[in-house]
């Protein structure tokens, strides 16, 4: 499926960087907490909304990949790693996990940038 996907024209260091976009893609969900978090006057800060959104992406981020490296271990074997798609690289999880907490931010200072566009 998507695995075989390749984005060798943009970056070709011999890596599939589609899962690496994806995960910074997660970070898109950011903008509807921090949006979701002051219109509700969940919080009444904006650096609050920012960071609840940031730490919310964050946990479920890690809680994925830990849900996905027990299933890997359970599986065990090389169906096990080619259920991860690593593809090599030991710090896989850590990256992925990275790039959704940095796609939060980006796209969290995003919608506090664009506050005053808001529609009520």
């Amino acid at each position: 499926m998507l695995s075989k996907l390749e984005f060798d024209f943009i970056l070709s260091d011999g890596r599939n960087n589609f899962d690496r976009l994806g995960h910074f893609m997660v970070g898109v969900f950011s903008y509807a907490i921090v949006e979701i978090s002051l219109r509700k006057n969940w919080v009444n800060n904006r650096l609050i909304a920012w960071l609840f959104a940031v730490f919310a992406l964050g946990f479920w981020a890690a809680s994925y990949e830990i849900i996905e490296m027990v299933y890997a271990v359970l599986e065990g074997g090389e169906s096990g790693a080619a259920f991860l798609g690593s593809q090599g690289d030991i710090w896989d999880a850590q990256k992925d996990m990275l790039l959704n907490i940095v796609g939060g931010c980006v796209f969290g200072l995003l919608a506090l940038l664009n506050q005053q566009n808001w529609r009520d």
